[in-house]
């Protein structure tokens, strides 16, 4: 009888347990995110990144906020001279440097004080602009999953690949001693890159594959458009190995193509 009851209270600490984990699961807010519309003149600028770039996952909120003097919109789309929604380009008032693309109606010029929310509820990359000053005056928002099958939690310098299986991120140090974490920007479901030290200059590139019917290991590509030193990581969250791999100081990024950067991972 002793072990019975040890059986149920076990039991019912366990359900306790696994409902807490349930509620908090269900109970996970949105995040509220907002960008000032013409901060500077014409710029896009987001509060936490600070540059025309905001990244944020699915189910999160956008708010752009008009200030200053100039007239400005907030147009979903890409443009075709430069920009494409990740900088500023040259085409000032030109006339057909971009294109609507219709997820949301377009706010049409507004003054300081107009405000425009959008929900995001799919992955992706949106790139949007304003109608008066076309691309050079650009702006994207990078939406990553909600929720992740795996263990990793993305962030700023974090890279969430193969499901959330691996965790990337990038340390870089310079010639006089600053160091700092790339800030990670998602591209596919096992890629993606890492800026330094501006959102519109790519430093590395990472990607994680699944070769599991080739050679039973998970793979990692990797190449890299700076010669700084570069401390990259790569961690399986579902067994905690970790690989590694650096780029000496002045020496030209050396492209990483290891097919037994895993071995024995699978599945």
């Amino acid at each position: 009888m002793k072990d019975v009851n040890e059986r149920a209270r076990s039991f019912r600490r366990a359900a306790v347990v696994t409902a807490a984990l349930v509620f908090v699961a269900a109970t996970i807010s949105a995040e509220q995110r907002t960008v000032h519309v013409g901060r500077g003149g014409i710029a896009y600028v987001d509060d936490v990144s600070g540059t025309n770039i905001t990244q944020i996952h699915v189910g999160d909120t956008v708010t752009w906020v008009w200030e200053g003097t100039m007239r400005h919109s907030v147009t979903s789309g890409t443009c075709t001279h430069g920009g494409g929604g990740g900088g500023y380009g040259g085409g000032y008032g030109s006339t057909a440097a971009c294109e609507d693309a219709h997820l949301w109606t377009s706010t049409g010029l507004q003054g300081s004080g107009f405000t425009f929310t959008w929900t995001f509820a799919s992955q992706g990359a949106y790139a949007y602009f304003c109608d008066m000053h076309q691309d050079a005056m650009t702006g994207k928002v990078i939406v990553m999953p909600g929720i992740l099958a795996g263990g990793c939690t993305p962030d700023d310098h974090t890279l969430c690949l193969n499901g959330g299986r691996f965790a990337a991120s990038a340390h870089w140090t310079k010639t006089d001693g600053t160091e700092g974490d790339g800030h990670a920007i998602p591209l596919t479901d096992d890629s993606g890159y890492f800026w330094f030290f501006d959102a519109t200059n790519i430093e590395a590139v990472t990607k994680v594959l699944n070769g599991c019917a080739i050679d039973s290991a998970y793979w990692v590509f990797a190449a890299g458009l700076t010669n700084v030193q570069v401390h990259l990581t790569v961690t399986d969250t579902q067994t905690s190995t970790v690989y590694v791999r650096d780029n000496a100081q002045g020496a030209a990024f050396q492209p990483i193509q290891d097919t037994q950067a895993f071995p024995g991972s699978c599945p």
